[in-house]
């Protein structure tokens, strides 16, 4: 006989002689074991386990329908297979076997091919079904370490299956709500209807399976916890639904931060709003004293002064115009600092440059600097206006810290998808230590005669994080002077 593994038969029999001649049969192919009465029978398959039993009816003591009915319920057994040897006829006593767990009947004196063909068939069904409970316990191991709550319910909605996680999170123990009304115990009462509901229409089809909801369980410790689910029908052989499969993530914590979350945001944004709305009133506020300030030298211009009158009064309105330019800078900035996104366009990097050129010509004039545009032709980039400022900006800086009689160079060069872009000048340099911190605001070198409120490179820095590029500062190769450079995506 083709059987792999050798399986373990126990044969009940208080004849001797029946016993030998059975495991004659047999014992080329199984492992023989043997008791001749009830007693012993027991104690063998409480501690050898046999794979199957060959039980005869009629003995001293315990018959073989007691020890049948002993295995298959008190012992829960019920998956060994049983067959009874039996001289018995009748319809009655053919009954009685079945009713005691009974899986086959062999009539004595045994026939050894019918023998091994019962035996061979009833082994064969008892390999499938402990391949199908290792599958399925390994199943429920696996589904023992997710970290969600796992459950089957039937169709009345009664618990059939929990897995570890699940109940540890309802605090109870598996066996105690086992076949328990899953919605009357663990549903909140006024999601019952609901959930019900809910229920109902996915075994009736009108709802998809999977179709994520949320509704909060009840604990035993009568703690609410809200649950997001996952639930889908179960299906027989034939098609019916005989279940559902529910499953739940305890997402109590994570909606409560979501919240918390939601209301910091919300304080954020109010918190901008009002921070805007200061912006304004103090940007309004401030610049209208200094309007007037401008309006009365204006005035005062007009008058007859002597020469340290007219040098007062110049100081005067270079005072109140780095005023105006502080004030316009830190609204500036300070709106740029509550944005998020801006919207980007194609621009002309040379034109844009050459008109912040243009506005420049007077100071360039006065210190006698000229510019030297290194870059010909068009170079079209991804940009939002306001990298004008930043242009603007750092030509400034550029004018401003130059020596006289000097040259700034604007460079732009080809890196691949952007244009890197690079204004140098020939002023003192800056040191290492300090070539990023000048981006920082109010953070300012200090030089002899030169007055600046440090907002200007910040606000560079700014415009250049909203384009989600980089700016930096490096030493100019040609000697004294720095190199301000920074990117933009080509169109």
């Amino acid at each position: 006989m083709d059987i792999t593994a050798r399986h373990k038969i126990l044969i009940v029999d208080d004849a001797e002689m029946n016993v030998t001649i059975i495991k004659n049969y047999l014992q080329n192919d199984y492992d023989i074991i043997s008791a001749n009465n009830g007693n012993d029978a027991l104690e063998l398959v409480r501690t050898e386990k046999p794979d199957l039993i060959l039980l005869d009816v009629v003995m001293p003591g315990k018959d073989g329908f007691e020890i049948s009915r002993m295995i298959k319920h008190e012992y829960e057994m019920d998956f060994i297979p049983v067959v009874m040897l039996t001289a018995l006829t009748s319809k009655e006593d053919h009954h009685r076997g079945i009713e005691v767990g009974a899986d086959d009947f062999l009539k004595k004196p045994i026939d050894r091919f019918e023998l091994e063909k019962k035996i061979f068939s009833l082994l064969r069904i008892k390999d499938q079904h402990d391949t199908l409970i290792k599958d399925l316990s390994k199943a429920y191991e696996y589904l023992d370490c997710v970290g969600v709550l796992i459950a089957v319910l039937d169709k009345d909605y009664k618990l059939v299956y929990i897995n570890k996680k699940g109940a540890e999170s309802l605090g109870c123990k598996r066996k105690d709500i086992i076949n328990k009304p899953w919605i009357e115990l663990f549903v909140r009462h006024e999601d019952i209807e609901r959930v019900t509901k809910m229920y109902d229409n996915l075994q009736k089809g009108s709802i998809k399976p999977y179709e994520y909801h949320e509704y909060t369980i009840v604990t035993t410790m009568a703690k609410q916890r809200l649950y997001k689910w996952y639930d889908s029908p179960l299906f027989n052989e034939k098609g019916g639904i005989y279940g559902i499969l529910i499953s739940g993530e305890d997402i109590t914590d994570k909606r409560m931060a979501e919240t918390k979350l939601q209301e910091y945001a919300d304080q954020l944004k109010r918190s901008n709003d009002l921070k805007d709305l200061f912006t304004d009133i103090l940007r309004h506020d401030l610049l209208n004293p200094a309007g007037l300030v401008m309006s009365f030298a204006d005035f005062l211009g007009e008058t007859k002064l002597d020469e340290k009158q007219q040098r007062m009064l110049k100081n005067i309105k270079t005072a109140n115009l780095k005023l105006i330019e502080l004030i316009e800078n830190a609204a500036h900035l300070a709106k740029l600092e509550s944005m998020d996104t801006i919207e980007l366009n194609r621009v002309n990097l040379t034109s844009i440059l050459n008109d912040q050129i243009n506005n420049y010509l007077l100071e360039m004039k006065n210190k006698n600097i000229k510019i030297e545009f290194l870059a010909k032709g068009e170079y079209p980039a991804m940009a939002n206006h306001l990298i004008e400022r930043v242009f603007s900006n750092l030509l400034s800086n550029a004018i401003k810290y130059s020596n006289k009689n000097t040259t700034i160079k604007i460079s732009i060069e080809d890196i691949g998808d952007k244009w890197k872009i690079g204004i140098i000048d020939q002023g003192d340099g800056i040191p290492d230590k300090d070539k990023t911190m000048i981006f920082e605001r109010f953070e300012r070198l200090h030089k002899e005669n030169i007055r600046g409120s440090g907002i200007g490179l910040a606000i560079v820095k700014r415009i250049i994080e909203l384009h989600k590029e980089k700016v930096w500062v490096t030493d100019n190769p040609e000697g004294k002077g720095s190199i301000f450079w920074l990117t933009l995506k080509k169109a």
